[in-house]
């Protein structure tokens, strides 16, 4: 195994730097002083140049090319996951080989800026401080692709590709007009209760109920963190070391849901297989797989009332709510049309992201332009879930992704969901009724299957192997919609 050592001992370096811009990207979203931004950012942006280069170094694609190319075996001898890892780097490499240094590092510097941007712009409900922003990471990723894929016909399915591998615009075209067929007359017919917007609790009681329900649901806090930033999220900077983000100002049920689905990210990057944990810079970019773990988690579990049953006194007593379990329930299971994707019910959730994905398409089709997406926003919002949108705060500028050029991203979330359906009939097969294994507290023996069918295996497989795989089943959203 001389030659994979070789690569990994390469890929140390890489990890090392990669550690360290992670570790960045949280300093500035979190506790970074405002004065020291643009010196974290020019760090950040060099120290990423710097794995670009070593990313597409000539040594790089001989160290891969010496072990794929080896006539002794080694290959042979690495576990599917390595063996897909090495194939995955081999093709990023000839992608990101047609990029030079110098349009890397000035995307980067872009979308750094846009990131900011967004921040001041969302803080000051003023979409204009960050249209020009938006505008240029816009046009920055759709030629940042064009580079990468010089043959391509369609931009969006190649993003697509980034973040949930194997799926494109004519599979997920169909599943989402089913969806919207199925659930838009459900939605249409809802009587929401009407309730206020539920109570808040201090910062460190947050915490500390934060960290309860991760260990509850099996995250290991000795290997996390948490911090406070406007919009939930997780960043696994190495496996001993993934942090999860929450909003501090958010009502204690929407903490909740939000730390739940985290956590299914986090658990899901501190269990790769220890194949996978020998190759230092490995990293899921099948995101649509991930997101179907944080979302199960979130909503087939800790939407549950018997997820809470076990658990609802002592969390209660922690946050210092008055809401008993069954006011905290239909907080959390309202389901009415709303502004905000990331409080947004299960069932109305699906439009979200439906809407995103249009958005997305038509823009990367250009059918529609970047300036005209506060427009066209709230012009879907109005049709598909009946709201009307009061300002760009709560509209457009309400996620983080476009600021920072995630375009292909956001139906990773919906794929998700889709295949949470199909995971909750294969775990009832399983385990029985899933109200009975959580009325018990039996959680983590779920996190456990998933653990070691799905987790384990990182992105060995792509989404729609992991369906057939694990649910032994193609694609589909009957069970969802069940």
């Amino acid at each position: 195994m001389k030659k994979f050592e070789a690569l990994q001992n390469y890929l140390k370096k890489v990890d090392e730097k990669n550690y360290l811009i992670t570790m960045l990207y949280w300093e500035m979203d979190t506790i970074c002083p405002p004065k020291a931004l643009d010196y974290l950012v020019e760090i950040k942006t060099k120290l990423e140049t710097e794995v670009f280069e070593l990313s597409t170094s000539r040594e790089y694609i001989q160290l891969l090319n010496d072990i794929y190319f080896d006539e002794s075996g080694e290959y042979d001898s690495l576990t599917e996951g390595q063996k897909k890892f090495i194939l995955t780097e081999i093709e990023h490499y000839k992608k990101q080989s047609r990029v030079s240094s110098e349009f890397f590092e000035n995307y980067m510097n872009t979308i750094a800026s846009s990131k900011i941007a967004w921040k001041e712009a969302k803080e000051k409900k003023d979409f204009s401080i960050f249209k020009e922003h938006l505008i240029e990471v816009a046009n920055k990723t759709k030629e940042y692709f064009k580079i990468m894929n010089p043959d391509s016909d369609n931009l969006y399915d190649e993003m697509l590709n980034e973040y949930t591998r194997g799926m494109k615009m004519q599979d997920i075209d169909p599943l989402f007009e089913e969806l919207k067929r199925e659930i838009i007359p459900i939605i249409k017919n809802l009587q929401p209760k009407e309730l206020d917007q539920g109570e808040k609790t201090d910062e460190v009681s947050l915490i500390n109920a934060g960290k309860f329900l991760l260990n509850y649901i099996g995250f290991d806090n000795d290997r996390g963190a948490l911090g406070i930033y406007p919009h939930g999220y997780t960043t696994g900077l190495c496996k001993d070391d993934v942090r999860i983000a929450f909003d501090k100002d958010a009502p204690v049920y929407d903490f909740a849901a939000t730390i739940i689905h985290e956590g299914g990210h986090g658990i899901f990057d501190q269990s790769y297989g220890e194949d996978l944990r020998e190759c230092p810079t490995y990293n899921v970019c099948t995101m649509g797989l991930h997101e179907s773990q944080s979302r199960f988690m979130e909503n087939i579990l800790g939407r549950n009332k018997n997820f809470w049953i076990p658990i609802y006194d002592e969390f209660k007593a922690m946050t210092g709510i008055t809401d008993d379990l069954d006011m905290f329930m239909d907080r959390l299971n309202n389901a009415r049309p709303s502004l905000i994707r990331t409080m947004a019910d299960e069932l109305t959730y699906c439009l979200h992201i439906i809407i995103r994905y249009e958005i997305e398409r038509d823009l990367f089709s250009d059918k529609i332009k970047a300036e005209d997406l506060p427009a066209i926003w709230n012009a879907k919002y109005k049709e598909y879930l009946g709201v009307d949108v009061p300002n760009d705060a709560e509209g457009v500028m309400q996620d983080v992704h476009w600021s920072e050029g995630s375009f292909g991203y956001f139906p990773s979330y919906l794929l998700g969901s889709i295949l949470d359906g199909m995971l909750l009939d294969t775990i009832e097969d399983e385990f029985g009724d899933v109200d009975t294994v959580l009325r018990e507290g039996r959680v983590k023996e779920i996190t456990q299957f998933l653990q070691e069918n799905i987790h384990q295996y990182g992105e060995t497989y792509d989404f729609k192997e992991v369906a057939e795989r694990v649910c032994d089943s193609k694609l589909t959203v009957e069970p969802l919609v069940r």
